[in-house]
This record gives structure tokens, sequence and C-alpha cells, in this order.
């Protein structure tokens, strides 16, 4: 038989079924094979080979391949064995890795019991490339033989031997151990040695006489493991019997380290003898535990008594935690059952001092494993926790919790800054069980709040949020489970509802309503700015129905008289209605966004038939929609969009016309740098931030059509608009195809004022590298002899061509002298002030980066260096914002060298207040508008 395809693989067989013994040859060979068979590799076995030949009553088993695979060395293994009905014997089997190479040959025999004889052998093990971190040279032998049968067994490692090294330190590991499943070890001696530490175990446990010594001797525990530091040392003795057992223990350890934890010293105190009782004392002192965010002291546990009267004593100092607790309690081996109470315990915690205010009875019983505690209250300044009645917990039981004052503040050190929280919460708790019987729990939880406040700080604004009323309850009783809610506003309206899941163990049904009645939006206005508010009310009466894997929805959703006015709304909005219908597993929206100047309708549908499938739709559409983006951008926009989302795509179809805009792009300052392309954002522990990607792909396909009526003012330019854009966004991102054409304009540079004949800015992919076709000329008016002079700028929006060009065709110097002076260069007229205008404009055009800097220097934002008017009328103007809407103007004439200066404040997004100081004075009050 030949496979292909995933799996490559030859089987060759033979048998003969009707012969005694089933004789069979077997062959496997196969070229490489993995796991699993298709998507990514994680094992690999190349040059595989497996021959079975033989009877049942005596049959040989060869086995050859070379394995790789995630988490797992290289290697090599080759495996012979032979073998009957009752046993097989593995004469070798072999895997050469690490360096080195490993030998097992056993035995293993079913014909009575299952009993198995084999040795272990490794050679030269070396995990050096492996785990570079924990390097290891290692040769070894492990002898071992034993049986299982039936619920018994019984093990025999005669030699365990073990040498090498780890980490530059030696290891040593010699001894020998045998043990069954009575939990009766024999240990004739274990000796384990690393560099210089070492270990020995030797004696007898679980035998009629204990007798077991071990001994621990570790000077230098640094990197003996991975993380590991500090010493020890210390012994344990067991004497006596299984019926009346010795301990003595003796251990100290200094400088403990473990990754993060460390411990200054570790020290065990310890004397258990037993006789008709149990009795001794066993005392722990650690010293300076610390780990981030843990800072603890000291710790001590004193235990010390029989089994009659015994006594433990817990004491913690430190940080985040200190206290005490005292326990105190009898054993009663007869009736095996212990009585104990708990006193004179206390803590101090981060969220203050918590305290037992009266002791608490203990009693375990262990035939019914069952254990009572008896009423008691924990107590803070903040908090009072009570237990009312004794809590019998085993098998069944009842507890009964009272949460009797818990205030807000209380939780000041587990919140943010940013969030402060007020008010006192009590409550009760009340659960029964019964794990002999099927089902679920039965209780009830009850949480009430009183002058109940949080405040959270949104662009650093406090937001308060204040409760008049705030009830939760839970229930769960007869197979059903329920969670109510009544929460009322201070000064604005209520949620209250509850819901239902019938039978939570089976169909899980659902049920119950939600409301919310007269929620005003106008709650959120603490964080907007002077001027801006959000108005509406929120309404909604929803019933829920169906089961938790398919869940209905019935009902209405509805926002009225909504009107958000903010800077950072786009449109000046109207009061506005908005309704979602629910029903069942879908739904309806619909709605109008009321503008000063025009509206958007709103509808959309939804739908979770397929919870893992659901969908969602929302369409907008409008009409001269007045869009402001002070200062810049003013726009009447039509949109006519569709978003439509899915759990595995987000997409948004569509048509936006811009029938009129105005966008006025105020001078940036030519020293300005753009932001580096290659730029990395550092948190505040100085590493790269991750990007985060959206979990849900976004596809995009938007007509943008530009009208007839859009004008452009940015940098010079003045210009009209006009053209179609498709708006493209996919996983390999934003991109723009189509054109933009500029049918009229004016270019200001190098002193002149340019009309730009030719305008075309061609989209191809990327939105910030669009193609350029642009001429603009000198104003044929101002130019002499009937020529046409300019610059054509060609190429792509980052690596831009510039020439100079004229009508008719004339050389580069002489094109420039028409394009800045308006006449040649052999031109019989001497017009001195052209030329120094064309020198000045020249200069200036080059030094804007310079002058931004100086201006950083000073403290100016915006400094800027230009040329103003023309002929004998040229000046050069140096402007610069000295505080926030401040604008400072030094004019210096280029030819009457008569200085202007010009204060401009603006008082509001279009009015300003101007003063002007030169030849003549003036003080005007400047306002822009349209009509």
């Amino acid at each position: 038989m030949n496979l292909s395809g995933p799996v490559d693989m030859v089987l060759r067989a033979q048998t003969q079924l009707a012969e005694a013994g089933l004789p069979l040859n077997l062959e496997v060979v196969s070229k490489q094979l993995s796991w699993p068979f298709t998507g990514e590799k994680q094992f690999q076995a190349d040059d595989l080979k497996l021959k079975l030949s033989g009877k049942m009553t005596d049959y040989t088993l060869s086995f050859r391949t070379a394995v790789k695979g995630q988490g797992v060395p290289p290697a090599n293994i080759t495996l012979d064995a032979k073998g009957n009905e009752q046993q097989v014997n593995l004469d070798k089997l072999t895997v050469a890795a690490l360096e080195g190479k490993t030998e097992l040959t056993a035995l293993l025999d079913w014909q009575q019991a299952i009993s198995w004889r084999g040795e272990l052998k490794l050679t030269g093990i070396n995990t050096a490339k492996e785990v570079p971190d924990w390097p290891s040279k290692l040769d070894g032998l492990i002898k071992t033989r034993g049986s299982l049968y039936g619920g018994t067994w019984q093990m025999d490692v005669p030699e365990i031997k073990l040498t090498g090294n780890v980490k530059q330190n030696k290891v040593n590991v010699e001894g020998s151990v045998k043990g069954n499943s009575y939990l009766q070890w024999v240990i004739p001696g274990l000796h384990v040695a690393l560099g210089r530490n070492t270990a020995d175990i030797k004696g007898e446990l679980g035998v009629k006489d204990l007798n077991l010594d071990a001994t621990i001797d570790a000077p230098n525990l640094d990197n003996a493991l991975p993380g590991l530091g500090g010493t020890a040392k210390g012994l344990v003795k067991v004497r006596g019997t299984v019926e009346a057992p010795q301990l003595l223990a003796d251990i100290t350890a200094n400088n403990l380290r473990w990754q993060e934890l460390s411990v200054a010293r570790v020290r065990v105190e310890g004397d258990v003898k037993s006789t008709d009782q149990i009795g001794g004392s066993l005392n722990l002192r650690v010293e300076r535990i610390s780990q981030p965010d843990v800072n603890i002291n000291l710790v001590t546990l004193d235990a010390k008594g029989n089994e009659k009267q015994h006594d433990l004593q817990l004491r913690v100092q430190g940080e985040p935690v200190s206290g005490q607790l005292h326990l105190t309690g009898s054993f009663d081996r007869k009736e095996e059952r212990w009585k104990g109470t708990l006193d004179n315990t206390r803590f101090t915690t981060p969220v203050g001092p918590l305290a037992l205010s009266r002791s608490i009875a203990l009693d375990y019983r262990n035939a019914e494993q069952k254990i009572s505690i008896g009423p008691h209250c924990w107590t803070n300044p903040n908090a009072e926790l009570c237990v009312p009645q004794t809590i019998d917990a085993g098998a069944e039981g009842r507890a009964q919790i009272n949460l009797n004052r818990f205030d807000l503040a209380m939780l000041k050190p587990f919140m943010p800054d940013t969030t402060q929280a007020s008010g006192v919460f009590s409550g009760k708790a009340d659960v029964a069980w019964d794990t002999t019987k099927e089902g679920l729990p039965q209780g009830s939880v009850t949480l009430s709040g009183r002058n109940v406040k949080v405040t959270q700080e949104v662009n650093d604004a406090p937001l308060p949020v204040a409760f008049d009323t705030l009830n939760l309850s839970a229930d769960l009783h007869n197979n059903r489970a329920q969670l109510g809610w009544t929460i009322r506003l201070t000064n604005n309206g209520q949620l209250d509802g509850e819901v239902q899941i019938t039978d939570p163990q089976g169909r899980r049904n659902l049920g119950g309503n939600v409301n919310v009645r007269n929620f005003n939006l106008a709650m959120v206005n603490p964080i907007f700015a002077r001027g801006e508010k959000a108005e509406g009310m929120v309404n909604a009466n929803l019933r829920l129905a169906g089961n938790v894997q398919s869940p209905q929805l019935f009902g209405q959703l509805r926002l009225s008289g909504v009107d958000i006015d903010g800077n950072f709304m786009p449109f000046d909005m109207q009061p506005s209605q908005i309704a979602m219908n629910f029903n069942g597993m879908s739904s309806t929206l619909s709605g109008s966004v009321l503008t000063q100047q025009g509206q958007i309708n709103l509808s959309g549908d939804a739908d979770w038939s397929q919870i893992d499938n659901w969908r969602a739709r929302i369409a907008a559409k409008g009409s001269r929609v007045r869009i402001t983006v002070p200062p810049m951008v003013r726009l009447d926009v039509s949109p006519d969009v569709v978003f439509e989302a899915t759990p595995s795509l987000f997409t948004l179809d569509g048509r936006v016309d811009v029938p009129w805009a105005r966008i006025v792009v105020h001078d940036v300052p030519e020293s300005a740098v753009g932001v580096s392309s290659d730029e990395v954002m550092l948190n505040e522990n100085l590493k790269p931030i991750e990007q985060k990607s959206a979990g849900i792909p976004i596809n995009s396909n938007l007509i943008v059509h530009v009208g007839n009526n859009v004008r452009l003012n940015a940098f010079g330019l003045k210009a009209r608009l006009t053209g179609d854009l498709k708006v493209a966004q996919d996983k390999q991102g934003l991109g723009l195809n189509g054109q933009i054409t500029i049918p009229e304009g004016r270019f200001h540079a190098y002193g002149q004022d340019l009309i730009v004949r030719k305008g075309e800015l061609l989209f191809s992919g990327p939105p910030d590298q669009p193609l350029l076709n642009i001429e603009a000329i000198r104003n044929p008016e101002a130019t002499e002899d009937d020529v046409i002079a300019g610059v054509r700028v060609t190429g792509s929006a980052d690596e831009p061509k510039a020439e100079i060009f004229s009508d008719p065709a004339m050389s580069q110097q002489e094109a420039l002298s028409y394009l800045l002076r308006g006449q040649g260069l052999n031109s019989g007229q001497s017009d001195s002030a052209a030329m120094t205008s064309m020198l000045v404009g020249l200069g200036v055009a080059q030094s804007g980066q310079v002058v931004g800097k100086i201006g950083e220097t000073f403290g100016v934002s915006n400094l800027a260096l230009d040329t103003q008017g023309v002929g004998d009328s040229s000046q050069v103007v140096v402007s610069g914002y000295v505080l926030p809407g401040l604008q400072v103007k030094y004019g210096v004439g280029i030819f009457d060298s008569l200085a202007t200066l010009t204060l401009r404040y603006r008082l509001m997004p279009k009015l300003y207040l101007e003063a002007v100081s030169g030849v003549d004075q003036a003080l005007d009050l400047l306002y822009q508008f349209e009509f």
C-alpha cells in the first residue's frame, strides 16, 4: 500500500490467518512524517523504518528514525526487541541526542503479574546548546526492577549513579531506594551533591520501626538552579514507631533567593514525640521577606502542646500586611473531633486595621467531614462584616453573612487618582447547599448604597455621578437565577430592571426587563468646556426572552431632543431624535440628526439570529450639511453612505458630495519639520509602545465628489478645486484614486503673484503621494513683449520637479528674468526697483527655516519673513505670535525705509482687534463673514 499527500508512506504486510501463531511480516517505510498532518509542523520524523516479523509466539521488532520538533532536541532513535505472547525483551533502545546517547535495556513480563527489570544508561549527555543558561554534562546508570499485581506494587532501585557537572558545578548522585504500595520505604543510602552542596538520606519509613536521618549542607546555593541562591544547613530525624512517631528538626537557611523573592534568614526548630498523645513544639522564624510590593520584616510561627491542649501563635511584621493570629484547641482521637478558638487576631492592611471583635468557636468533626464556625465579626474603621449565626459547613450547610457597613473610602488605595468614590454600602448574603443532591446551591444576596457618589476625571475635568438610590440583588432559588437593580440618579432619571435565567444548568432560558426612565444627557456637561453642552433624554422599555445561546430582545430605546454643542462637533446640531426598535433577534434604527443647515437621516437594522455570525447596518443620508472645523475648514457635504459590521469585517460604502467649501490653511512656519516615518513612541518606562491593530479589519469604498464651489487658500495658493476621488481601504491600508483639478487660481511665490494656468493632482495609491502637473505663470498684463513665463511642477509630491518655462521658448536666464521682472535681461529700461524686489523676494524665500529657528530661541512662535506690496511700495515684513492670539507684524519699506507696526489680537475665532502705527495710525475691529 502506497500513501501520498499529507502522509507519504509505503506499507507492506503479509500474513496467514489460518496458520497457528498468526505469522506476520510487516514493514513500514516513510521518508518523512510530520504532526499535525496539515498546518505548521510541531514534530517530524525522517527516514522512518519499522519491521515486524515472526509469530505471536516468537517475533522480532526493529525500528529506526530521526526526530525533531518544537521543544524537542534532534535525535536518532534505534530499537531492537523480540518477544512472545507472555513477555517482550527490549534488547536495546538507543536515543542519540544532546551530543551523547541514552540506552535502555529491559524485560517486561505479564505471564502472572506485570513485572519488569531494566537498566538505563546515560553517556555524554550535554545540554549546553539546548539550555545555554543552565548547561549540563551527565553520565549515569539507573537499575530498576519491580512488579504490579492487582492494586499493589513494589519497586526496587538497587543502583543509582549519576556524575557530571551542571553549570561548572560537579554533580554526584549515588544510592538505592526500595518501596511499595503500603508506603513502606527502605533507603540504604542516598547521596546528592551539587558543587559544595550535599544532601544525604538514610533509613526506613513505614515499617514497624521508624529510623530515618536526613541532612543538608548547602554552603553555596548560588546558581545551583537558575534564580536560586543562599545557604542552608540542617537535619531531620524520625524515630519511634508508626503508632508513636518522634520527629526532631533543626534547619537554618540564610540569604535565600528565588527569582524576585529573597529571604534573609529562615530558622526551623521542631521536636515532636508521640506516646499516648502526640506532643511537642515547632518554631518557625523567617526574617526579611522581600519581593516587589512586599516587604515583611519578620514572620514567626510558634506551636506547642499536645493533642488535648495545643496552642498556635502567628505574628507578621511588615508591609503591606502585619498583625497576629492566636489559635488554641484540643483533639479527641476517639471521636476524631477537634475543637478550637480563634482569638486575639488583628491585622494592619492597605485598607486599614482589620480586627476580630469576638472569639470564633471552631469545631471540626472528621467522621462527618464537617466544620462549624461560630458567630463573629470582623471590623474596620470603614467596614464591618459579621456572621450572625453558626455556619455548619460540610457536604451540606448554610451560611449567613451581614455587611453592616462598607465605606467606599476603603477602596481609595486601589483606585486611580482620576477616580473618587464616597458613600456607604450595606448588604446581606444567605447561602445554603447540599452536595449530596443534584442541583445548584440556594441563596440570595442584597446590596444597598447610601449617599453614594462617584467622580471620574475625564479630560482633566471632574464628572460627578450621585445616586439617590442604588439597590442590587441576586437570587438563586427553585432552579432559577435572578439579578435585579434599581438606580436613581440625583436630579436625573432612573435605571431599573431584572434578568432571570431559568434552568441555569440546562436550557438557560432568559427573561426579565430593562427600563431607562428620563435619563438626561446633561449629566455629562461638567466635563465640557465653557459654552459647550449636551441635552437630550434617553428612555427605554426592553424585555428579554430566548436563551443564553439565542438571546431575544423586545421593546424600544429612544433618544429625544438630543443636542450636543461643542467645539469638537463639526456641525451646529439642533434637537434630534433617534429610535431603536427590538423585535426578538433583530432590530431596526431610525432617526434624524438636525443641524442649522441641513439634516442627516439615519436608518439601519441588525440581526443576531446566528449569535456567532451577527450583522449590523447603518445608513446615513443628508443634503448640504454645513461642516465646520475651525479655524481652517468650512464645507457643505451631502453624504449617502452605508456602514456594515460583521464579526469578521467592517465595511463603509457610498458617496459624499462636497458642493461648497472654504478651506483656509494658516501659514505653517517654514522651520516646521514633519514627523519622521520611522518615529518610535516610548511609554513611561522608555519602552517602545506596540501599535495595536484593529481587531476587525475595515474595508471602505467611498466616492468623494468635489463640486464647482470649493476654494482653497493655503501656503500662498488661492484656487478653486473640482474633481472626484475614490477612497478605498483594505488590509493593505488607505488609498486614493482619482483626479483633482484646479480650474483657476493664483499662487504667491518669489515676491510674485502667479496665475495658475493648469493644475492637476492625480491620486493612485497612498493619499500623501499624488502626481503633480501644475503650471503657474506671471500675469501677462505685467509682462512685456507678450511673453508667457512661468513655473511648471511635475512628478510625485514627495519628489516634485520644478522647471521654468516661457512662450516663446528662450534661455532659462531670460525666462527667469521675465518671470521675476516682467522684462528681458537686455531691456533698455533700468528698473532697479524691480531688480531689488526680485532679489529680496528670492532671499526671503530661502530664509524661512533660519528665521523660524531664531523665533523659537526667543519664545516667538510662527516667526516668518515675507514680502508684501509691489513696485515702490514693496515691504519686508517679519511677523510672529508673542502670546496665544496676539500677533505682531513689523514691516520696513524696501525703497522708502518707512516702518509699519501692526498688533492684531483675536477676540473670537472670526473677530479681531487690530492696531496699526506707521505714517498713519489706525485702530480697527475686523470681522470675517460670508454671504
